[in-house]
């Protein structure tokens, strides 16, 4: 999944990797992927094996961010030559770094309070 994602993300950003979008557009683009990820992370967590969906969201935050964040490193670093400081330059997808620390446990949390159908 984070490969597809990210896969998307590149495609989406070419040539330049949205470096020549303007804010307001990366700023949309954000807004859009989080908005996608609020109807998949409940699908994603409630098909997981057991229902600890707070410690299976930290599990899902680590398996995309992670791989993210390799990809990123060498698409931007190894590749295309640049350093580290591009976690600065690109915030916009060093923000998927870390939204989804907040936002999958916030929906596991959600899934949590809903009433269950069962007596």
């Amino acid at each position: 999944m984070s490969f597809v994602t990210w896969g998307f993300f590149v495609l989406l950003g070419l040539p330049d990797y949205y470096q020549s979008w303007p804010f307001t557009a990366k700023v949309a683009i954000c807004i859009a992927v989080t908005i996608l990820y609020i109807p998949l992370a409940p699908i994603i967590l409630e098909r997981m094996g057991n229902k600890d969906y707070v410690k299976n969201a930290f599990w899902l935050a680590l398996y995309l961010t992670l791989p993210l964040f390799i990809y990123d490193y060498v698409f931007i670093v190894l590749i295309g030559g640049d350093n580290l400081s591009f976690v600065f330059r690109y915030w916009y997808l060093s923000f998927f770094y870390f939204s989804f620390w907040v936002q999958f446990p916030l929906t596991a949390r959600f899934i949590m309070s809903e009433p269950t159908d069962s007596p």
